[in-house]
């Protein structure tokens, strides 16, 4: 009986201790691999049982024995298998340093092959066992086992079919009939795909590669949502606002640019068909979600009607429609004193503010105003909290602060005609009065005076504070400032000299 480390390697006194030594370090290495969860620990645990079964019947049998010889022979064939299995594990963690995912089809029937070849060599040379009858008295063994694993080895066949051709790679997102998933691996019987909902579905190789395949992963993806506007409503204006809504949307492509499509005229709404483009489908059902609470604020806002068909009748809808308007009215009046440039005004000139105020809810993370846009309207907050964003130089965006009940903002573009000089967002639902600037016409029209009292106010404030707009030519007093933001007035409602 020969000595893994054969007979010529080593001088009998010191091979024994050389196998102890080996023993030793591939058991010591199949724990370490074991505490740390990685690859290689079957092959390192094989390697130390072949050769701590080499030691152990070494001095127990004589070199005659044949059961020294068959144990002696497995002591080998432990030792190639996990030398053979310790090298596939190392390469496929180098192959995936970059990548969770990987496929094993390939790996595992080169490392079947590769088990087969290491037990006939063995037999061959150890045991001058001839394979060319085992192969040929096993034909009909193999027959018969063919057909009872038809649909097994269908799956083997059809995975190397689809790991040849290359349908998705591991992390893909695809669909197979009503499965969908991220893809992990090929495998012997089967696909593994890890759905949305964490579940682990394993796919029969055979019936992913017979079915209808759809791969989400090829760069960027379009969803879509369908939504009913009412008739009302202008398509060219509900595509407008639309339209407007994709763009503050931050997960949504602006390229290529999102799609309003008019799709049908239903019984009771005009449907649109919404088409934008994400950079990852794993995400699609968020992103729909944004989407869909963006457009049901933005289409409210725009007093745009999604319309269902219901029938409602309205009993006496005249009674107690007039002390609550009143009370609407004085509430509103007394929240638009909160501004310390409309605070002294007296009711009939404020009241003619009132036609041109509406109340508006904006959702959490959407753009209220943009920097840079032209603006024609000021808000006030009612309830919740908005954020002032400014895009600093290198182009990122800088939070500058919260601003909450009764803060206003927006009046600066408003009078002046100047771009919006920040990015204002909501925090959370909000909910804010719009001023247009066509409310203001009618006051100055009607009270020019009010026009010098509000435009000293505001440029006193932006002064003040150091807000004055980059747009002025001097900031060497507040003087100076009001005349400037009094022109600025003067030429966007068209009123003559103000003093």
């Amino acid at each position: 009986m020969q000595s893994l480390l054969g007979e010529g390697l080593f001088r009998p006194e010191f091979r024994l201790i050389v196998e102890v030594l080996l023993a030793l370090i591939f058991a010591l290495l199949t724990l370490a691999l074991r505490l740390m969860r990685s690859v290689g620990f079957s092959g390192a645990l094989m390697c130390a049982a072949g050769f701590a079964l080499d030691i152990a019947v070494s001095p127990t049998f004589g070199p005659d024995n044949d059961l020294a010889r068959v144990l002696a022979g497995m002591a080998e064939v432990l030792v190639l298998w996990g030398a053979i299995r310790l090298m596939f594990d190392v390469s496929d963690l180098v192959g995936r340093r970059s990548r969770r995912l990987s496929s094993t089809i390939f790996k595992d029937i080169l490392l079947f092959l590769l088990y087969g070849m290491v037990l006939l060599a063995v037999l061959r040379v150890d045991f001058r066992v001839d394979p060319t009858p085992l192969f040929a008295s096993t034909a009909v063994v193999a027959v018969v086992a063919g057909l009872a694993l038809q649909e097994n080895l269908g799956n083997i066949f059809s995975g190397l079919t689809l790991q040849l051709s290359k349908p998705f790679a591991p992390g893909d997102w695809v669909r197979s009939g009503n499965n969908v998933g991220r893809v992990q691996g090929i495998r012997w019987r089967s696909t593994s795909v890890i759905t949305r909902s964490n579940e682990k579905l394993e796919i029969p190789n055979s019936m992913l590669a017979k079915d209808v395949l759809v791969n989400y992963s090829n760069g960027v993806v379009a969803d879509e949502i369908s939504v009913g506007i009412s008739y009302s409503a202008p398509p060219n204006y509900v595509r407008e606002v639309l339209l407007e809504t994709l763009r503050s949307a931050p997960t949504v492509l602006q390229n290529p640019a999102p799609e309003i499509l008019t799709s049908e005229y239903g019984d009771y709404a005009i449907k649109y068909r919404i088409r934008y483009w994400i950079s990852d489908y794993g995400e699609a059902e968020l992103v729909r979600d944004t989407v869909a609470t963006s457009m049901w604020y933005a289409l409210r806002r725009k007093d745009i009607e999604i319309p269902y068909p219901i029938r409602t009748l309205r009993l006496h809808p005249e009674q107690g429609r007039g002390s609550g308007a009143e009370a609407f009215e004085r509430e509103i009046m007394a929240e638009l004193r909160a501004m310390d440039f409309l605070r002294d005004l007296r009711d009939e000139e404020l009241r003619l503010l009132l036609p041109e105020v509406t109340v508006l809810k904006f959702g959490a993370g959407e753009v209220i105003v943009r920097e840079g846009d032209q603006g024609e309207s000021l808000y006030l907050i009612r309830d919740g909290t908005v954020e002032v964003i400014a895009l600093a130089a290198d182009g990122q965006q800088i939070h500058i602060r919260d601003l909450k009940r009764p803060a206003f903002f927006g009046e600066i573009a408003l009078m002046t005609g100047e771009p919006r000089n920040a990015t204002i967002r909501a925090r959370n639902d909000a909910e804010l009065l719009e001023l247009s600037r066509d409310g203001f016409t009618e006051l100055f029209k009607a009270h020019p005076e009010t026009a010098a009292k509000i435009g000293e106010v505001i440029a006193l404030r932006m002064t003040e504070t150091r807000e004055l707009l980059t747009a002025a030519p001097h900031q060497d007093g507040p003087h100076t400032g009001a005349r400037w933001f009094i022109g600025k007035m003067r030429a966007v409602f068209n009123l003559g000299a103000l003093r």
